[in-house]
């Protein structure tokens, strides 16, 4: 056992040294800086009334901003370390050295540590634009947890797509244009019926947000905003996701297995 954990380190530190001057850090710092200008424009005319749900107002929002980018910023940074080894070719060399399915995990897991660090900086976003508008809504643990959870969760079952087709690609234009398309979809699926909801991985963002508006409370023409309330989480629904996302990353890793290199 300690020989296959000893493996499995070394072989993760080979791959962080592989991606030492590939900088990409700067792809989740950069979507969190658009993330963060953009509810800074929109919050600038908050009223003293809209600060009361200021936290809620922004999991809603982020929810809807994050189906729109986190495709694009999960294919982009698959791309980005998988390319190294389609462009050189070196496949059949690595494989002398380490199992291919060792290589396909420690690959994913790599690129998993910049997804959780989108995850963790967006909660610091929300917590600093509650600073900087004065958010008079109080700091709940709860939600923040959620909500990091969420879309950790969602983002990783995507990655899982992305990591397979930009290893199977030996042109990463494809996995690219389907990041594209699930941004679509994921935006478009937040107005198709529930049923058709549940089928599409993009629109789950919109399915865990730890908030929502109360569309049968709310009369015609009033502000929104003093209708939004905090949802209560699905654990079960949850956790069925969680157990479909690790047998899709057991199908997807065995179809790589299968490549021919």
């Amino acid at each position: 056992m300690k020989t296959i954990w000893s493996e499995i380190f070394f072989a993760y530190r080979a791959e962080r040294k592989k991606q030492r001057y590939r900088k990409v850090w700067i792809v989740p710092l950069g979507f969190l800086a658009i993330l963060a200008l953009w509810m800074s424009v929109l919050m600038r005319n908050f009223t003293a009334e809209d600060l009361t749900k200021g936290y809620q107002w922004l999991f809603y929002q982020l929810s809807l901003l994050n189906a729109i980018f986190m495709p694009v910023m999960l294919a982009v940074i698959a791309s980005r370390l998988c390319d190294m080894e389609i462009k050189g070719n070196t496949l059949k060399l690595l494989y002398t050295l380490e199992k291919n399915g060792r290589f396909y995990d420690i690959k994913f897991l790599a690129e998993l540590r910049y997804l959780l660090l989108f995850s963790f900086g967006e909660v610091l976003v929300i917590l600093l634009l509650g600073k900087l508008f004065h958010i008079t809504e109080p700091v709940r643990l709860l939600p923040f947890t959620e909500h990091f959870l969420a879309i950790s969760a969602v983002g990783a079952v995507l990655l899982g797509f992305q990591h397979l087709l930009s290893l199977m690609s030996d042109n990463q234009i494809l996995p690219l244009c389907l990041g594209l398309a699930g941004s679509f979809l994921g935006l478009f699926s937040m107005f198709f019926p529930r049923a058709v909801n549940l089928c599409i991985v993009w629109g789950y963002f919109s399915i865990f947000s730890v908030s929502g508006i109360n569309w049968g409370q709310m009369p015609k023409g009033a502000d929104y905003l003093q209708y939004m309330q905090y949802l209560d989480f699905p654990v079960f629904g949850f956790m069925l996701f969680l157990a479909a996302g690790f047998l899709l990353y057991l199908v997807e890793k065995a179809i790589f297995k299968r490549k021919e290199v």
